[in-house]
């Protein structure tokens, strides 16, 4: 058993890489299935190698050591494993599943010929650039586009050849057959050599909980990581709510993470979907870290806490698709996505009162910055008043005196930009691209806000100097607004096409632009383009507002608060 002393059953050791792959080959060191998917971009499964060869730390591995059977992964990092070994102890990990799986799925990735079609396969096969034209760019992915696929290129060492002997003659070899210049040759053979001896040599720190039930463990990481748990919430209630056979709760979070995702909408924050779940199974503090107990309360709720929250996220999601929301990372807080569903899993038909009254609070507590820094307290008290309110006894409060829609300076982690940002989505959906293409700017935002709001101005951090505008490589936003036609074109008499100041009435108005503020622009005053701007945008918001009910007062700018718990 554990004793009450944690650090009396805790056995760290250092493994070298190998002997750790090993394991996890010979299916003695497994990923338990309550943990999350492999969710790793492809960049940061990159960074992990460069930190490997560099010699960095990459933190250590968390194992619980059992005899117990737990339900477990069947392959890592997209490899196959075999079962467990019966009876003699195997290792599961605690923290560490994305990094293992990293190195597992691209060192022990041998027999499979690269498929440059194959989305799930491609982030597997990283390569070394034994000559890179910068060190931060020494590992890379190679996805052989076009159609035949581009070769690979030669003085591309395959990592995965780094970890078989039989791998790394073979590239060897082709070095020898595809490089006729000798001295290059065995440059690089050599900078081959020090990568594997680099990789192979590396040694990792492994943390083993022996011992106890998994209940437990899971406890004792949990206080070992009280500043900071790196296992997900819902992965934690999860270990300690499983049942043998039966779907984990995190897996459950995932398939309504993607039905949501499903309907066009992205995907939302998994500890939003975590804590309505929660709420939903009447749960009193849904912020609380003492998920041990939680888990408790919660065993026999789950069954049915699951599917009525599923149904309540996504009526709180349809609603907030209707109130001009369009995307699931443009949602200011996590926790008005949780408030809202506890609404709707009240009340699943709202009356147009109530719809009127939810609209006005989810802008007005985006605009106010309501949810910034919360606490439990807060969130116990927001969905007792969604409760009262959905059953008619109560009203919701609104902070209609800290509304300051307009952040500044304009923060992309700021909530109440992210807020702006949906507005202005929904303001001007349809706009056009310096060639005359209408584009969908939903779909631009999707793929991140940093990349799709750009800056007209460099170094002003007003939101009226950043524009959603897709433009050729190497062209920026405000050189495409410079070299649109003038009064004085001579393409007047050519209609409303891309090279027509009829066009470029056309293109600012999508934009929200006005023809004085672009011409001010044109005329080297940036400053006063973007007043002109800040005060055409103010106009259509208060318009936004008024068309709500929602009284602004006389100025809507204010400092953007630092929380970036937006979905």
């Amino acid at each position: 058993m554990l004793s009450n002393d944690a650090d009396s059953d805790l056995e760290p050791t250092i493994r070298l890489l190998g002997g750790v792959l090993d394991d996890i080959a010979n299916g003695r060191l497994r990923v338990p299935n309550f943990q999350r998917p492999f969710v790793w971009r492809p960049d940061q499964m990159l960074d992990l190698f460069d930190s490997i060869e560099r010699g960095y730390p990459i933190g250590s591995i968390l194992l619980w050591e059992t005899t117990d059977t737990v339900d477990s992964l069947s392959s890592i990092g997209d490899v196959p494993i075999p079962p467990a070994p019966t009876n003699r102890p195997v290792s599961y990990v605690l923290d560490g599943h994305q990094r293992l799986s990293t190195l597992f799925g691209v060192l022990r990735r041998h027999g499979r010929p690269p498929n440059a079609d194959d989305q799930r396969e491609w982030k597997w096969r990283i390569y070394r650039d034994l000559e890179p034209k910068t060190d931060n760019e020494r590992y890379r992915h190679h996805r052989g586009a076009g159609n035949p696929p581009a070769p690979v290129p030669s003085s591309y060492l395959p990592v995965r050849a780094v970890s078989t002997t039989r791998d790394f003659l073979q590239f060897s070899r082709r070095l020898d057959v595809s490089i006729r210049d000798r001295e290059r040759l065995e440059r690089l053979v050599d900078e081959a050599d020090r990568v594997a001896q680099r990789i192979t040599s590396y040694k990792i720190a492994l943390i083993k909980l022996g011992g106890g039930e998994l209940g437990q463990a899971v406890e004792v990481y949990t206080r070992l990581n009280r500043r900071g748990i790196r296992m997900d919430a819902d992965q934690v209630i999860s270990a300690l709510t499983h049942r043998g056979g039966q779907r984990t709760l995190s897996e459950k979070i995932d398939d309504i993470v993607r039905s949501v995702a499903s309907t066009g909408f992205g995907e939302l924050q998994r500890q939003a979907v975590f804590r309505s779940v929660l709420a939903i199974g009447d749960e009193p503090d849904v912020l609380s870290p003492r998920w041990e107990r939680i888990a408790d309360r919660m065993q026999n709720r789950l069954v049915d806490a699951v599917p009525a929250a599923e149904q309540a996220i996504h009526a709180a999601v349809s609603f907030l698709r209707q109130i001009g929301l369009p995307l699931a990372n443009l949602l200011p807080y996590g926790h008005q996505l949780l408030l809202l569903a506890s609404f709707f899993h009240h009340r699943s038909e709202p009356s147009p009162d109530q719809k009127l009254r939810l609209q006005q609070w989810f802008w007005v507590t985006s605009w106010a910055g309501s949810f910034a820094g919360a606490n439990s307290a807060t969130v116990r008290r927001g969905l007792e008043e969604m409760r009262l309110f959905a059953n008619g006894i109560g009203a919701l409060h609104l902070d209609i005196e800290d509304v300051q829609p307009v952040p500044e300076p304009f923060n992309l982690n700021s909530a109440r930009a992210v807020a702006y940002i949906a507005w202005e989505a929904g303001e001007f959906p349809k706009r056009l691209d310096p060639l005359g293409q209408e584009f969908d700017v939903v779909r631009q935002l999707a793929a991140g806000a940093s990349q799709a709001y750009r800056p007209i101005l460099a170094g002003d951090q007003r939101a009226a100097n950043r524009l959603v505008l897709p433009t050729i490589a190497g062209t920026s936003v405000h050189r495409a607004l410079l070299d649109l036609p003038d009064s004085g074109s001579l393409m007047l008499d050519f209609g409303d096409g891309p090279y027509s100041y009829a066009f470029t009435k056309r293109f600012l108005k999508s934009h929200g632009i006005p023809e004085l503020a672009w011409q001010r622009l044109r005329e080297g005053n940036g400053d006063l383009f973007l007043q002109q701007r800040a005060a055409y945008l103010e106009k259509k918001l208060r318009s936004f507002a008024n068309g709500i009910d929602i009284p602004l007062g006389p100025g809507l700018v204010g400092v953007a608060d630092d929380d970036t718990d937006h979905g």
